[in-house]
């Protein structure tokens, strides 16, 4: 049922790329799996400050919830290039699907701990209830690991209960359904106002771990080469104006994260703008990272080389032709 409304969502999608103006370009389709500063804000970037149209490149982009649904809609066929995290795109690998990632935007943990204010140390998190993101997804995988962290079995500790994306989880913590979950800038932001607290700064560490990043298939590289070195070209160029632009990206953000009040936008992008790669290669030690934690769950996992999984060709060539380090002396 879910697969199937993503899929219709993305046909009309089709039909709104197909105007006049985008027959010149290479269209694409492009799904989005978050909402929050430290997710998909560098494919809203790249669209609406033009760097996909500089590239010949007309791509629609359409929020479909949650990373492992979005891998289900590249491997129907139905979107060519994707945003993606680490968790899905190495459970798809894992399950034999030809799945790569050809570039990262955000190579560490960008969450936080948030709790009720009551809760002051792990062991006041044990018998309660966790706002947590669908199975496979990346805030899935961190708060699992991190309850691990703090001594604290996922499974048996607390009630970890699959609330839904960002906004999702932020009702259900003032509405007292739940007393805890992860986040990232802008819900930590948001979530102070609201009376919450960060028990743990993820962030602050600076963990290696593969949050977001643009993912295809091994045929689409084959067939289309020049169209995926563009795309990384344009994320590229996305990320440099992330890291550079503050006001250029606090209105895209703006634009996209609409559940947030404005004035928490800026405060939140501030934070968040030291997440942002300088260039678009992906961490394998971040991926290697994931692994470990998704073999508990998942046994195909075990025996899955991670570099199977990622095809550097594109960000290689623009580290070897000079574009790269042109953006940084732009």
């Amino acid at each position: 049922m879910v697969r199937h409304r993503a899929l219709r969502i993305l046909a009309l999608a089709a039909l709104l790329a197909a105007s006049p103006a985008a027959w010149a370009a290479d269209r694409l389709i492009t799904p989005y799996q978050s909402l929050s500063i430290g997710g998909s804000v560098a494919f809203w970037v790249a669209r609406d400050a033009g760097f996909f149209e500089r590239n010949g490149l007309e791509v629609t982009l359409v929020f479909v919830e949650g990373s492992p649904k979005i891998m289900q809609v590249l491997l129907a066929g139905e979107s060519q290039i994707v945003d993606t995290t680490g968790p899905a795109l190495l459970n798809a690998r894992a399950g034999g699907s030809p799945v790569v990632l050809i570039a990262g935007s955000v190579n560490v943990m960008p969450y936080y701990l948030i709790v009720h204010p009551s809760i002051s140390s792990p062991a006041d998190l044990k018998g309660k209830v966790g706002a947590n993101h669908i199975p496979g997804t990346a805030a899935d995988t961190v708060i699992r690991i991190g309850l691990k962290a703090l001594g604290l079995d996922p499974d048996r500790d607390v009630s970890l209960r699959a609330i839904g994306n960002i906004p999702m989880r932020l009702q259900a913590l003032a509405a007292g359904f739940a007393q805890f979950m992860v986040g990232q800038d802008l819900e930590a932001v948001q979530a102070k106002r609201l009376g919450f607290k960060v028990l743990v700064d993820y962030v602050a560490a600076r963990t290696p771990f593969q949050q977001t990043g643009v993912a295809t298939t091994e045929s689409y590289v084959r067939a289309k080469r020049d169209v995926v070195l563009r795309y990384v070209k344009a994320f590229a160029q996305a990320l440099h104006y992330l890291r550079t632009n503050r006001e250029g990206s606090i209105a895209i953000i703006q634009r996209y994260a609409r559940y947030m009040s404005p004035d928490v936008v800026g405060p939140a992008y501030d934070a968040a703008r030291r997440l942002y790669n300088e260039t678009p290669m992906p961490t394998i030690e971040g991926l290697e990272f994931i692994a470990k934690e998704l073999a508990n769950r998942n046994p195909k996992v075990r025996g899955l080389d991670v570099r199977t999984a990622v095809d550097l060709q594109f960000v290689k060539e623009l580290e070897q032709t000079g574009f790269l380090k042109s953006l940084k002396g732009s």
